[in-house]
């Protein structure tokens, strides 16, 4: 790998960037930086899926750099940017998917159902808990600054196709709201998170759990209610599972309230 000079690395994004309105030039440069910043290329489970993605292991601080001279004709010319976004994403390469999806969440939101077109489109053909990741947190960061109620919307859009891949990447999606102290509409996440669980047993409660543990430092009572209404049920395993594993995330009088629960649901 080639030591990091920031003299010479931003001298290498500013040129890179000067190819922005040419995806087909840009690419080229872009393989050609990866490249020269490369640890190694190699096949990597980004997703652990059957299609790896290739990776050239380069640096965080190549990619921030590198976006860094892209944002002002990001900002100038959208449309362009879209047409290299869409460029980036092509290429099976986890650094270019990632640029891509960064850049996306950072375009201005003109047209923000063309963001989201895209978020679902490249999530139907995903395979990936980390490209899932990235696409529902990093996509749409500068719109759920802006619009967060559209942000929300289009998860309760992806909800109405309750794959395991889409309930795994609203769930990924939920995170960022959760933990924003800004943000204050916290039963429109219980209420997605809701239909989540509404759904027939699919796993992923690795995410559950990281979404209520978050949610419970935020308004324990109102965490605490949404459980024991949820565990009223009765028809859900994945919830007793639930309840059981968040149990310490709570304050002793809450445990014991939730475990009351539990035992007469059980």
């Amino acid at each position: 790998m080639t030591a990091i000079n920031p003299a010479r690395l931003k001298i290498q994004c500013v040129k890179l960037s000067e190819l922005y309105s040419d995806p087909e030039q840009f690419i080229q440069g872009l393989h050609e930086l990866f490249d020269f910043y490369a640890v190694r290329v190699r096949q990597t489970g980004i997703a652990r899926t059957p299609l790896l993605l290739q990776s050239y292991q380069v640096s965080p601080p190549v990619l921030r750099a590198l976006k860094q001279e892209l944002i002002e004709p990001l900002y100038t010319q959208p449309s362009q940017g879209l047409i290299l976004i869409d460029a980036l994403w092509e290429q099976e390469w986890v650094e270019t998917r990632a640029l891509a999806v960064s850049l996306l969440g950072s375009i201005p939101p003109i047209n923000p159902g063309s963001i989201f077109k895209r978020i679902k489109t490249w999530l139907s053909a995903s395979k990936s808990d980390e490209i899932r990741s990235i696409l529902t947190t990093r996509g749409v960061s500068r719109l759920s600054i802006e619009n967060p109620e559209g942000v929300l919307n289009f998860f309760q859009e992806l909800l109405s196709s309750p794959t395991k891949g889409n309930c795994q990447a609203v769930l990924f999606g939920l995170v960022p709201f959760a933990g924003d102290q800004n943000f204050d509409n916290l039963p429109r996440l219980y209420k997605l998170l809701d239909n989540i669980l509404l759904v027939e047993e699919k796993g992923l409660i690795r995410e559950i759990l990281d979404i209520l543990k978050i949610l419970i430092k935020r308004s324990e009572q109102e965490s605490l209610f949404f459980l024991e209404r949820q565990l009223s049920t009765g028809y859900k395993p994945r919830i007793f599972r639930v309840a059981r594993q968040i149990l310490p995330c709570f304050s002793a009088q809450n445990q014991a309230a939730l475990k009351e629960t539990l035992k007469n649901y059980m």
